[in-house]
């Protein structure tokens, strides 16, 4: 019993940290491009991350059984070294990947318990892991090239439609944020309304009081983006997502957004991109998984 109580608390840090730090993966675009305050944009990811997870949260089930006993003591110090990880992130304002941490930290314990790995669902995960930041580059830079990059007579209505867009898009993606990163943690946890209410309360206290830093780093220190950039990054991260979660595979949208960020800046010939904070973003990816992996095994 007190390890389940310990865990739901874990649940609810968890989850606070997941939607102050990765809020940015849906809405630092929308808020950069100056389309909505940050107040409204922090309002329209809270609420996406929310629908993600009632809706579509259950379809992570698959991954949670594959990856960690259901034993509250070992889902207690998965949780326990995931917010360790994610909490010093946090402190230095970079986004980083808590699904690869707590994926990390689930193997190492299975590891060291001997208990029976899925290793062909994690070869799986490992590499939509490494295809999905590729693609994510990719396809945005593709589509940036043959969709925006050309001369539109009528540039207000363009401007107009595309800042619609973006709304839409920054919601839909912080849906699969919401259904993939913490459904995952709701089904680790295990998947029901307790679990999904104290879920919710730390969505919009994370969301409203944690994630200021990291807005402020995706949103306007990476990439000054142009409408088309936002709305290209944030449809190419959520589909991707989207994919992932249906097939029940654990993937950070951080990684998607980011790439596909990237895509669009380099096909912009005139912009100029601030590369050191993707560097930042890209060592929080190797460093989180191998960490969590470490000290999983080392309980």
């Amino acid at each position: 019993m007190i390890f389940l109580i310990i865990s739901l608390i874990l649940t609810f840090l968890l989850t606070l940290l997941v939607s102050g730090n990765n809020l940015s993966a849906a809405v630092g675009t929308l808020i950069g491009s100056r389309i909505v305050s940050r107040f409204y944009g922090t309002l329209i990811g809270s609420l996406g991350f929310f629908a993600g997870l009632a809706l579509e949260g259950r379809f992570l089930k698959g991954a949670a059984i594959s990856l960690i006993p259901h034993s509250y003591f070992y889902i207690s110090y998965a949780f326990l070294v995931s917010f360790i990880i994610f909490f010093l992130a946090t402190i230095g304002r970079a986004p980083l990947s808590l699904t690869m941490a707590l994926a990390g930290t689930a193997i190492g314990i299975d590891l060291r318990i001997d208990y029976s790995v899925n290793y062909n669902f994690v070869i799986l995960m490992i590499m939509f892991w490494i295809l999905a930041p590729v693609l994510s580059i990719i396809v945005s830079y593709i589509t940036e090239k043959s969709i925006f990059d050309r001369d539109y007579k009528n540039v207000w209505r363009v401007a107009a439609t595309l800042k619609i867009l973006i709304i839409i898009s920054s919601f839909l993606t912080a849906f699969t944020l919401g259904a993939n990163t913490l459904g995952f943690i709701a089904n680790v946890e295990g998947f029901n309304l307790i679990t999904v209410i104290i879920m919710a309360v730390a969505i919009f206290l994370g969301s409203f009081f944690l994630s200021r830093g990291v807005i402020k780093r995706v949103g306007e220190e990476m990439y000054l983006m142009r409408y088309s950039n936002a709305l290209v990054s944030l449809v190419v991260s959520s589909a991707l997502v989207e994919i992932a979660t249906i097939f029940s595979i654990p993937l950070s949208n951080t990684q998607t957004l980011t790439s596909s960020v990237f895509g669009v800046g380099i096909s912009y010939k005139f912009k100029g991109i601030y590369m050191k904070p993707f560097f930042i973003i890209i060592m929080t990816w190797v460093v989180s998984p191998l960490l969590g992996l470490l000290l999983g095994y080392l309980v």
